[in-house]
């Protein structure tokens, strides 16, 4: 039927001449109302129940359909956020028991060895490295002592008191391996007035950076000299328990004479030390002072020497501590920092449907990093220790992170989302495997340095 310029035809003015509604509409463009009730070229509306089905009040507006959609929708999300409870762990199908128990005994079981195989290697280490302190009361010392006044008694040796007050340790550089002190050392005898000990003696592997002589006096047969020195003495460090490792620094004092023409008595009446001596980052404790001797190995081409040398030492002794623990977590502070962030990124990823496994690398990198804090602290040839421990602990909790969230994410991509419930159950598992392991182990592995 041909239809009029106004866009309606014959039957449409007739049913309007009558009162009926018209069949047909304005055409498009002309700013018309569809039956639909949208203005000519606008968008037409979702069907009814489509919008019903994200809206359940709207259910019973809707009709049977849009009901239907409705209680499948709101079914779908209510098993999305139903939360698996450890007392339902049970109930779980077999192969999700198996994967949470199987994952947590590998976070466990390898957390645990590395815990007990450092700490063994820091008690051996610190047994090996106590084996090496100066005792005056050792086997080896006392025999040769023994050697060194056998040849004074055979030489008639002059005897000379020798005492140290220590004054002050200005510098305990582990970085160089080498320690700066400064003491008093006094000489007196009776007899042999040709004897210099103020000027004829050294220290064994140190250096002599100055020496003050402050009194020399001769009354009678008794001669008597004082002096302040300051020396630089090389000492291999212990570094396996660092930065809570103790030390024990020595100070050999060693005649230039010949054992059978002096021998260095102790004077452990009025040697001391400064009451308020003190280093930057220790505490200096349990000095001491003994008679040593020193064996040498060799004649030293002397022809005239048909035996080895033997010379008198005054040994001064003291340790020295870490007077807290701000070195320490200055050492380690990144890596807390890190140690957290992955803990947290476990959490994302359990409870939020992110996947955090890109921002691993991150993490990653600023714990290799933090390893460089500390080793600009101690010598370049070190061995294995503390520092490098709890860097390697803070490493593995990475992984272990990395691994707990690929496990998550794989669950979600294999079984979809039925079964969230449990991915978000086995996400909070290794959230708290992996917390419980990664504060224990820096609990664990700085109280086996203090304590081995």
């Amino acid at each position: 039927m041909a239809a009029s310029r106004d866009g309606h035809t014959e039957k449409d003015k007739d049913a309007a001449s009558k009162g009926e509604p018209t069949t047909s509409e304005p055409p498009a463009g002309k700013g018309g109302a569809t039956s639909d009730g949208t203005v000519a070229g606008e968008e037409k509306p979702l069907p009814r129940y489509e919008k019903v089905a994200l809206d359940p009040n709207a259910a019973a507006k809707a009709g049977p359909r849009a009901f239907i959609d409705v209680h499948k929708y709101a079914k779908k999300k209510n098993a999305e956020r139903r939360r698996v409870r450890v007392r339902d762990f049970r109930k779980l199908e077999p192969w999700k028991r198996y994967l949470t128990i199987k994952w947590a005994i590998v976070f466990t079981v390898v957390g645990v060895a590395f815990m007990a195989l450092a700490c063994m290697s820091m008690h051996m280490s610190a047994e090996n490295s106590r084996a090496h302190y100066f005792d005056p009361d050792s086997a080896s010392t006392q025999s040769e002592i023994s050697a060194a006044n056998d040849l004074a008694a055979s030489g008639n040796a002059t005897h000379v008191l020798t005492g140290t007050y220590l004054e002050n340790v200005s510098t305990i550089d582990l970085k160089n391996s080498e320690f700066t002190t400064t003491f008093l050392v006094w000489f007196k005898w009776n007899g042999s007035p040709d004897l210099d000990m103020v000027h004829h003696f050294n220290i064994f592997k140190g250096t002599i950076d100055s020496i003050d002589v402050l009194s020399e006096e001769v009354n009678g047969d008794e001669t008597y000299q004082l002096a302040r020195v300051k020396v630089v003495i090389t000492k291999n460090f212990d570094t396996a328990r660092f930065p809570l490792s103790s030390q024990q620094c020595n100070i050999y004092l060693e005649s230039e004479y010949k054992a059978q023409d002096v021998i260095l008595d102790p004077d452990l009446e009025d040697s001391a030390v400064n009451s308020s001596i003190s280093v930057s980052g220790f505490t200096v404790r349990d000095v001491s002072w003994a008679q040593n001797a020193h064996v040498y190995n060799s004649t030293q081409g002397d022809p005239a020497v048909t035996e080895a040398p033997v010379t008198s030492e005054f040994v001064t002794s003291f340790m020295v501590t870490r007077d807290g623990y701000g070195l320490y977590f200055k050492c380690f502070l990144a890596m807390y920092g890190t140690s957290a962030w992955v803990l947290i990124m476990i959490y994302i990823c359990g409870n939020h449907r992110v996947d955090t496994v890109g921002m691993i690398p991150g993490a990653l990198f600023g714990t290799v990093s933090n390893i460089m804090v500390g080793a600009a602290l101690v010598p370049d040839a070190l061995s294995l220790g503390l520092l490098e421990y709890v860097n390697v602990w803070g490493i593995m909790t990475i992984i272990a992170a990395a691994l707990a969230i690929i496990q998550i994410e794989n669950i979600r991509s294999e079984h979809g989302r039925k079964d969230e419930p449990f991915a978000r159950f086995f996400g909070r598992v290794m959230f708290v495997v992996v917390m419980v392991l990664a504060i224990l182990g820096n609990i664990v592995l700085p109280l086996g340095a203090v304590f081995a």
